[in-house]
């Protein structure tokens, strides 16, 4: 008889199910079926405790947990969400252990599968005495795969207030909300082997070490490819990549006492020593653990599953360490871990390696952070106050020449404006005869025009100071002499010394067949320093020196200069006249073309290649009208003395 309609029938009851075959074969209907309501009761309301099936119980739910079954079946998801967080904390630690992770072992493993097993592999590792070093080891190897294989952001070059697009790009939202959720997974894993605690035991310095192992990894990839910066004066709020450093660096200063000698001790993998393989796995390569002693005999069972053969080795790449480096120095994070004893010139000279990684580093990120470290650790340098013999060290040279490529190489107009500032302030760091050798050094081997104009500008404000300094104290009546001979100290820009400079200074690579346009830059720094010397320096006094060889810069740089010009401007000018009155020469004959700059002059219209010989010509006049005020000086000088 059926019952009348306004009575409710009552949902079936699903009995509960003693074989173990049975109920497996049921559950794999459930999941199949995706019948949330029947996995529910299997596992959650009757308390699965076959542990015979756990295995494969989470292997069939754990194939659930993806993007597609979360939008498509919510409540299913969530039931199967329920039923992996009910075996991880009921079924055995080490089993279960290794039957998450054969789930995220895998190449079709989703953000969204990725995110939750962490919560169960939290849960599960929460459960294992001591997390055992190697079970920790392999499971933060397994975890991190998946974010090394992460797509990094296009290399985009962004200009000024573009910066903001690159926190909203897909692949770095993406990166931050894994990176986000994998330093909230590591972090009670790093609170309770914070090495800050009174009571340490060598299992809880291994877990350490291997925590410590895979934060330095975050540190390469992906923060040191990620913009990090933070004025709390400009920016109203921290993105996303921000605020992942600074809880990446939160924990790395749990698990490490000291960020300096870590950073000391730390080598890439193919410098790593291998005399510390000789305890096998069980050697700790930790600067905390080798300072403290060991734990008590009876500890050895903890940390059963360290295999002797096992080579554990804490490898740090350099871009990690040039991360961290950043983030200390420039970001001020970490900085209670960072011992404040040290010489500001040594820290600049420690870090010579890191600044050249990431200056030489092309991506745009990493190279933006090489250029604001190196601002950070240059500035906090007095002037003048290294010695000459520091140059000695090739870091300061490879420094200085990632500098001078960003200057010119670099397609970021900011980069180059900024290594342009960084490079002038960290010549200025090194005593006169420091820079007597930079400039000597550049100048020799040097072929870029804007270069060589912009060190000659330095030279002359080096030279200027001095002058000065000894024109007041002659104005004084003190008896100075200037020696021609021997670099002392405050004389080093004089005399010889800079007649060694003035000579790579003015010199014209081809002579009067020298490109006049295309060494522009070059040429107006070199007029511009020689009429700033007989200006500041007449013959009367002859402070610098510069009158005993103007005979040979007249012959040698003047004469072939103003030929040059001539010869140069004369063909600019036909150029320009034939084309303003359309003149197309009839003959066949060899193809002629007008270099610019040292380019082409490419195929364009008739009024862009109009404009661009009369800029052509107006850098001709500029240089043309300084070579004649030069040679008026040097002529009234010589009237004077008549």
């Amino acid at each position: 008889m059926w019952p009348p309609e306004n009575v409710e029938m009552d949902a079936p009851i699903i009995q509960r199910i003693a074989d173990s075959d049975q109920l497996m074969a049921a559950i794999i209907e459930c999941v199949e079926q995706r019948d949330s309501k029947g996995l529910k009761t299997y596992v959650l309301e009757h308390k699965l405790k076959e542990e015979s099936i756990f295995w494969d119980v989470i292997l069939k739910i754990g194939a659930c947990i993806k993007f597609e079954v979360m939008e498509n079946h919510p409540e299913f998801f969530d039931v199967c969400n329920r039923c992996l967080l009910y075996l991880a904390k009921v079924g055995n630690p080490k089993e279960n252990l290794l039957a998450f992770l054969q789930q995220m072992d895998t190449f079709e493993m989703d953000d969204t599968k990725f995110k939750n097993f962490l919560n169960f592999l939290k849960v599960v590792l929460q459960k294992i005495p001591s997390k055992l070093f190697h079970s920790l080891d392999i499971t933060l190897e397994t975890v991190s795969a998946h974010l090394e294989a992460l797509p990094l952001p296009e290399n985009l070059q962004l200009e000024g207030k573009e910066i903001g697009l690159f926190h909203v790009d897909d692949k770095v939202v993406r990166f931050n909300d894994l990176l986000d959720s994998y330093l909230e997974f590591l972090s009670p894993l790093v609170v309770a082997a914070d090495l800050s605690s009174k009571n340490l035991t060598r299992a809880t310095m291994n877990e350490a070490l291997v925590l410590k192992k895979h934060l330095v990894q975050v540190f390469d990839r992906p923060l040191c490819y990620f913009i990090l910066t933070f004025n709390s004066d400009i920016d109203r709020v921290k993105h996303d990549s921000r605020i992942c450093a600074e809880k990446a660096m939160d924990l790395f200063s749990k698990v490490e006492t000291d960020f300096h000698r870590f950073l000391k001790n730390s080598r890439p993998a193919d410098q790593q020593d291998t005399k510390e393989e000789d305890d096998g796995g069980a050697k700790v390569l930790d600067n905390d653990t080798n300072d403290s002693e060991k734990g008590p005999d009876s500890e050895s069972s903890v940390i059963a599953d360290i295999v002797e053969t096992w080579d554990f080795k804490l490898h740090v790449s350099p871009l990690a360490k040039a991360c961290i480096a950043y983030l200390i120095h420039t970001e001020f994070l970490g900085l209670d871990k960072f011992p404040s004893v040290y010489r500001h010139a040594y820290m600049l000279e420690f870090h010579l390696d890191s600044l050249s990684i990431l200056l030489k580093n092309t991506n745009y990120a990493a190279n933006y952070k090489g250029l604001l470290l190196c601002k950070s650790l240059v500035n906090l340098v007095p002037d003048s106050s290294i010695a000459d013999d520091n140059l000695d060290n090739p870091g300061y040279i490879n420094v200085l020449n990632d500098l001078i490529y960003v200057m010119i190489k670099c397609p970021v107009r900011d980069h180059r404006t900024s290594a342009t500032k960084v490079f002038s302030v960290l010549i200025a760091k090194f005593n006169p005869l420091g820079r007597h050798r930079i400039y000597q050094n550049i100048l020799s081997s040097c072929e870029h025009s804007g270069l060589k104009g912009y060190l000659i500008t330095l030279l002359k404000n080096d030279v200027g100071e001095p002058l000065k300094v000894l024109k007041t104290n002659l104005s004084k009546g003190e008896d100075l002499q200037v020696s021609n001979s021997g670099l002392l100290p405050n004389k080093c820009f004089f005399g010889n010394s800079l007649h060694r400079l003035l000579k790579l200074a003015i010199s014209l690579p081809d002579s009067e067949k020298t490109d006049m346009l295309e060494n522009s830059d070059h040429i107006i720094s070199a007029l511009n320093f020689l009429r700033f010397l007989v200006l500041a320096d007449p013959p009367g006094s002859n402070l610098t020196g510069i009158w005993d060889y103007m005979d040979t810069v007249e012959r040698d740089f003047i004469a072939p200069l103003r030929l040059g010009l001539d010869l140069s401007q004369a063909h600019y000018k036909l150029e320009r006249d034939n084309i303003a009155q359309g003149k197309v020469a009839k003959e066949k004959g060899p193809e002629i073309s007008v270099s610019v700059e040292g380019g082409a002059l490419p195929a364009a219209e008739r009024e862009q290649k109009l404009v661009l010989l009369d800029k052509a010509l107006n850098t001709h006049e500029l240089m043309t009208s300084l070579l004649c005020r030069f040679t008026e000086i040097l002529e009234h000088y010589r009237t004077s003395a008549e």
